[in-house]
Protein backbone atom coordinates (compact mmCIF):
# COMPACT_ATOMS: atom_id res chain seq x y z
CA UNK A 1 0.00 0.00 0.00
CA UNK A 2 1.43 3.39 -0.93
CA UNK A 3 -0.10 6.88 0.08
CA UNK A 4 0.41 9.87 -2.08
CA UNK A 5 -0.70 13.08 -3.63
CA UNK A 6 -1.89 14.66 -6.79
CA UNK A 7 -1.82 18.40 -7.36
CA UNK A 8 -4.63 18.80 -10.08
CA UNK A 9 -5.46 22.40 -11.15
CA UNK A 10 -4.79 23.86 -7.92
CA UNK A 11 -6.21 21.65 -5.60
CA UNK A 12 -4.24 18.18 -3.68
CA UNK A 13 -6.10 15.38 -4.03
CA UNK A 14 -4.70 12.02 -1.70
CA UNK A 15 -4.35 9.02 -2.91
CA UNK A 16 -3.70 5.33 -1.58
CA UNK A 17 -2.57 2.98 -4.18
CA UNK A 18 -1.58 -1.10 -3.58
CA UNK A 19 0.25 -2.90 -6.80
CA UNK A 20 2.04 -2.27 -9.46
CA UNK A 21 0.90 1.39 -11.48
CA UNK A 22 0.16 0.24 -15.04
CA UNK A 23 -2.46 1.43 -17.63
CA UNK A 24 -5.42 -0.57 -16.40
CA UNK A 25 -6.51 -0.30 -12.58
CA UNK A 26 -9.72 -0.24 -10.44
CA UNK A 27 -10.87 3.01 -8.98
CA UNK A 28 -12.95 3.67 -6.27
CA UNK A 29 -15.36 6.58 -5.50
CA UNK A 30 -16.31 6.94 -1.90
CA UNK A 31 -19.93 8.34 -0.66
CA UNK A 32 -21.28 11.69 1.07
CA UNK A 33 -18.52 12.15 4.15
CA UNK A 34 -16.05 8.82 3.52
CA UNK A 35 -12.30 9.03 2.28
CA UNK A 36 -10.14 7.07 0.94
CA UNK A 37 -10.98 4.47 4.04
CA UNK A 38 -13.84 3.53 2.74
CA UNK A 39 -13.29 1.45 0.09
CA UNK A 40 -9.67 0.46 1.27
CA UNK A 41 -10.59 -3.42 2.54
CA UNK A 42 -12.24 -3.77 -0.54
CA UNK A 43 -9.40 -2.93 -2.63
CA UNK A 44 -6.62 -4.57 -0.38
CA UNK A 45 -8.16 -8.06 -1.37
CA UNK A 46 -8.16 -7.51 -5.23
CA UNK A 47 -5.36 -8.18 -7.63
CA UNK A 48 -3.89 -5.43 -10.12
CA UNK A 49 -3.39 -1.89 -9.78
CA UNK A 50 -5.75 -0.33 -7.33
CA UNK A 51 -6.61 3.35 -6.99
CA UNK A 52 -8.97 4.52 -3.64
CA UNK A 53 -8.85 8.12 -3.29
CA UNK A 54 -10.12 11.35 -1.08
CA UNK A 55 -13.05 12.77 -3.01
CA UNK A 56 -12.43 16.61 -3.24
CA UNK A 57 -12.99 18.44 0.20
CA UNK A 58 -13.43 15.11 1.86
CA UNK A 59 -11.10 12.91 4.23
CA UNK A 60 -9.55 13.95 7.67
CA UNK A 61 -8.36 17.19 7.99
CA UNK A 62 -8.97 18.32 4.49
CA UNK A 63 -8.45 21.80 3.77
CA UNK A 64 -11.53 23.86 2.16
CA UNK A 65 -11.61 24.28 -1.06
CA UNK A 66 -13.47 26.70 -3.79
CA UNK A 67 -17.21 25.35 -3.60
CA UNK A 68 -17.30 25.62 -7.83
CA UNK A 69 -14.63 22.41 -7.44
CA UNK A 70 -16.95 20.17 -5.95
CA UNK A 71 -19.58 20.18 -9.25
CA UNK A 72 -19.88 17.10 -10.59
CA UNK A 73 -18.50 18.74 -14.24
CA UNK A 74 -15.10 20.26 -11.98
CA UNK A 75 -15.03 16.43 -10.17
CA UNK A 76 -15.19 14.54 -13.69
CA UNK A 77 -12.20 17.28 -14.97
CA UNK A 78 -9.87 16.32 -12.24
CA UNK A 79 -10.44 12.37 -12.22
CA UNK A 80 -9.39 12.47 -16.06
CA UNK A 81 -6.54 14.71 -14.90
CA UNK A 82 -5.62 12.46 -12.05
CA UNK A 83 -5.97 8.74 -14.45
CA UNK A 84 -3.31 11.10 -16.92
CA UNK A 85 -0.88 11.81 -14.28
CA UNK A 86 -0.69 8.23 -12.73
CA UNK A 87 -0.65 6.68 -16.66
CA UNK A 88 -3.90 4.92 -16.07
CA UNK A 89 -6.05 4.38 -19.61
CA UNK A 90 -8.63 1.95 -18.31
CA UNK A 91 -10.69 1.39 -15.34
CA UNK A 92 -13.26 -0.62 -13.73
CA UNK A 93 -14.86 1.99 -11.96
CA UNK A 94 -16.43 1.57 -8.56
CA UNK A 95 -18.51 4.47 -6.68
CA UNK A 96 -20.63 4.58 -3.97
CA UNK A 97 -23.81 6.36 -3.40
CA UNK A 98 -22.17 10.16 -4.06
CA UNK A 99 -19.47 8.56 -5.68
CA UNK A 100 -21.39 6.40 -7.97
CA UNK A 101 -23.32 9.21 -9.14
CA UNK A 102 -19.47 10.50 -10.08
CA UNK A 103 -19.08 7.13 -11.19
CA UNK A 104 -21.76 7.63 -13.72
CA UNK A 105 -20.85 11.43 -14.66
CA UNK A 106 -17.64 10.26 -15.56
CA UNK A 107 -18.52 7.43 -17.46
CA UNK A 108 -20.79 9.36 -19.70
CA UNK A 109 -18.42 11.90 -20.38
CA UNK A 110 -15.56 9.79 -20.96
CA UNK A 111 -16.35 6.23 -21.96
CA UNK A 112 -12.79 5.07 -23.32
CA UNK A 113 -11.49 5.39 -20.05
CA UNK A 114 -14.41 3.29 -18.36
CA UNK A 115 -13.95 -0.72 -18.87
CA UNK A 116 -16.44 -1.81 -16.34
CA UNK A 117 -18.56 0.27 -14.15
CA UNK A 118 -19.83 -0.90 -10.93
CA UNK A 119 -23.03 1.53 -9.50
CA UNK A 120 -23.48 0.31 -5.79
CA UNK A 121 -26.84 2.17 -4.22
CA UNK A 122 -26.51 5.09 -6.93
CA UNK A 123 -29.07 6.54 -9.33
CA UNK A 124 -28.82 8.56 -12.41
CA UNK A 125 -29.75 12.09 -10.70
CA UNK A 126 -33.72 13.93 -10.88
CA UNK A 127 -35.46 13.82 -14.63
CA UNK A 128 -38.58 15.76 -12.49
CA UNK A 129 -37.68 19.77 -13.11
CA UNK A 130 -40.01 20.05 -9.96
CA UNK A 131 -38.24 16.89 -8.20
CA UNK A 132 -35.19 18.32 -9.07
CA UNK A 133 -35.91 21.52 -7.77
CA UNK A 134 -37.23 20.28 -4.25
CA UNK A 135 -34.03 18.20 -3.87
CA UNK A 136 -32.43 21.16 -4.32
CA UNK A 137 -34.04 23.04 -1.36
CA UNK A 138 -33.86 20.26 0.81
CA UNK A 139 -29.87 19.83 0.78
CA UNK A 140 -29.76 23.69 0.51
CA UNK A 141 -31.49 23.21 4.12
CA UNK A 142 -29.34 20.89 5.36
CA UNK A 143 -26.09 22.73 4.80
CA UNK A 144 -27.65 25.63 6.23
CA UNK A 145 -28.53 23.09 9.18
CA UNK A 146 -25.45 21.86 9.49
CA UNK A 147 -23.95 25.30 9.50
CA UNK A 148 -25.64 26.48 11.80
CA UNK A 149 -25.81 23.45 14.39
CA UNK A 150 -22.04 21.88 13.70
CA UNK A 151 -20.95 18.78 12.53
CA UNK A 152 -21.37 16.60 15.78
CA UNK A 153 -25.22 17.37 15.61
CA UNK A 154 -25.23 16.67 11.91
CA UNK A 155 -23.83 13.91 12.17
CA UNK A 156 -25.67 12.73 14.82
CA UNK A 157 -29.12 13.14 12.53
CA UNK A 158 -27.47 11.77 9.61
CA UNK A 159 -27.26 8.61 10.98
CA UNK A 160 -30.67 8.16 11.82
CA UNK A 161 -31.81 8.67 8.23
CA UNK A 162 -33.96 5.56 7.08
CA UNK A 163 -31.22 4.92 4.88
CA UNK A 164 -29.28 3.99 7.37
CA UNK A 165 -31.31 1.51 9.76
CA UNK A 166 -29.53 -1.21 9.36
CA UNK A 167 -25.98 0.26 10.59
CA UNK A 168 -27.46 0.39 13.41
CA UNK A 169 -27.76 -3.31 13.64
CA UNK A 170 -23.87 -3.35 12.82
CA UNK A 171 -21.48 -4.21 15.67
CA UNK A 172 -20.76 -1.03 18.18
CA UNK A 173 -16.76 -0.71 16.97
CA UNK A 174 -18.02 -0.60 13.30
CA UNK A 175 -20.60 2.27 13.91
CA UNK A 176 -17.92 3.66 16.14
CA UNK A 177 -15.36 3.26 12.75
CA UNK A 178 -18.59 5.09 10.76
CA UNK A 179 -18.93 8.10 13.03
CA UNK A 180 -15.40 8.86 13.16
CA UNK A 181 -14.94 9.21 9.76
CA UNK A 182 -17.68 11.39 9.64
CA UNK A 183 -16.43 13.69 12.39
CA UNK A 184 -13.17 14.05 10.75
CA UNK A 185 -14.83 16.22 7.71
CA UNK A 186 -14.45 19.38 6.95
CA UNK A 187 -18.23 20.96 7.51
CA UNK A 188 -17.99 23.82 4.99
CA UNK A 189 -16.85 21.20 2.27
CA UNK A 190 -19.63 19.44 3.18
CA UNK A 191 -21.85 21.83 2.95
CA UNK A 192 -21.23 23.24 -0.45
CA UNK A 193 -21.41 19.36 -1.36
CA UNK A 194 -24.95 19.33 -0.72
CA UNK A 195 -25.30 22.00 -2.27
CA UNK A 196 -23.07 21.92 -5.16
CA UNK A 197 -23.14 18.20 -5.98
CA UNK A 198 -26.45 16.74 -4.26
CA UNK A 199 -28.54 14.56 -6.68
CA UNK A 200 -30.67 17.69 -7.54
CA UNK A 201 -28.26 19.96 -8.44
CA UNK A 202 -26.12 16.96 -10.49
CA UNK A 203 -27.12 16.50 -14.45
CA UNK A 204 -29.99 14.57 -14.87
CA UNK A 205 -28.21 11.20 -16.64
CA UNK A 206 -31.67 9.37 -17.26
CA UNK A 207 -32.05 10.61 -20.81
CA UNK A 208 -28.34 9.23 -22.01
CA UNK A 209 -28.60 5.74 -20.27
CA UNK A 210 -29.82 4.00 -23.33
CA UNK A 211 -26.61 5.37 -25.40
CA UNK A 212 -24.26 3.74 -22.64
CA UNK A 213 -22.58 1.11 -23.83
CA UNK A 214 -20.01 0.41 -21.18
CA UNK A 215 -20.25 -3.16 -19.24
CA UNK A 216 -21.87 -1.93 -15.83
CA UNK A 217 -23.22 -4.03 -12.30
CA UNK A 218 -25.31 -2.30 -10.26
CA UNK A 219 -25.35 -3.54 -6.49
CA UNK A 220 -27.22 -2.72 -3.82
CA UNK A 221 -28.81 -4.17 -0.50
CA UNK A 222 -31.69 -6.02 -0.01
CA UNK A 223 -32.71 -3.86 2.87
CA UNK A 224 -32.51 -0.47 0.78
CA UNK A 225 -35.69 -0.63 -1.19
CA UNK A 226 -35.57 3.00 -2.37
CA UNK A 227 -32.14 2.17 -4.12
CA UNK A 228 -33.38 -1.28 -5.17
CA UNK A 229 -36.16 0.68 -7.07
CA UNK A 230 -34.09 2.53 -8.76
CA UNK A 231 -31.35 0.12 -9.74
CA UNK A 232 -34.69 -1.60 -11.51
CA UNK A 233 -34.97 1.32 -13.44
CA UNK A 234 -30.95 1.29 -14.17
CA UNK A 235 -31.06 -1.72 -15.50
CA UNK A 236 -33.62 -1.21 -17.95
CA UNK A 237 -32.38 1.82 -19.30
CA UNK A 238 -28.89 0.53 -19.54
CA UNK A 239 -27.89 -1.67 -22.43
CA UNK A 240 -25.38 -3.94 -20.93
CA UNK A 241 -26.20 -3.97 -17.27
CA UNK A 242 -27.09 -6.39 -14.54
CA UNK A 243 -28.60 -6.27 -11.13
CA UNK A 244 -26.81 -7.66 -8.29
CA UNK A 245 -28.43 -7.37 -4.84
CA UNK A 246 -27.00 -8.73 -1.18
CA UNK A 247 -29.72 -9.71 0.56
CA UNK A 248 -28.39 -9.47 3.89
CA UNK A 249 -27.04 -5.45 3.57
CA UNK A 250 -28.82 -1.89 3.47
CA UNK A 251 -27.52 0.88 1.73
CA UNK A 252 -23.78 0.93 1.96
CA UNK A 253 -23.38 -2.84 0.82
CA UNK A 254 -19.63 -2.69 0.66
CA UNK A 255 -19.38 -1.67 4.43
CA UNK A 256 -21.89 -3.70 5.58
CA UNK A 257 -21.28 -6.82 3.79
CA UNK A 258 -17.85 -6.70 2.91
CA UNK A 259 -17.21 -10.28 2.18
CA UNK A 260 -19.55 -10.78 0.03
CA UNK A 261 -18.58 -7.71 -2.08
CA UNK A 262 -15.28 -8.94 -2.68
CA UNK A 263 -16.39 -11.72 -3.51
CA UNK A 264 -18.88 -9.96 -6.43
CA UNK A 265 -16.08 -7.79 -7.79
CA UNK A 266 -13.65 -11.21 -8.05
CA UNK A 267 -16.18 -13.34 -9.75
CA UNK A 268 -17.01 -10.33 -12.05
CA UNK A 269 -13.30 -10.33 -13.42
Amino acid sequence: MIKRTCNIRGQIYRLTTWGQPQAQAWLFLHGFMGSAADFAPIAAELNGYRICLDLIGFGPQAPTVPARRLSMVAQITDLTLILAELGVTQVKLVGYSMGGRLALGFTLAQPQLVHHLYLESSTAGLADPQQREQRQRHDHELAVQLRTTGLPAFVAAWEQLPLFASQRQLPPIQQHQMRQQRLQQNPENLAASLEQMGTGSQPNFWSQLPQMMTPTTLIVGGRDQKFYQIAQRLRKLIPKAKLVVLTDAGHNTHFEVPEQFINLLKDDC
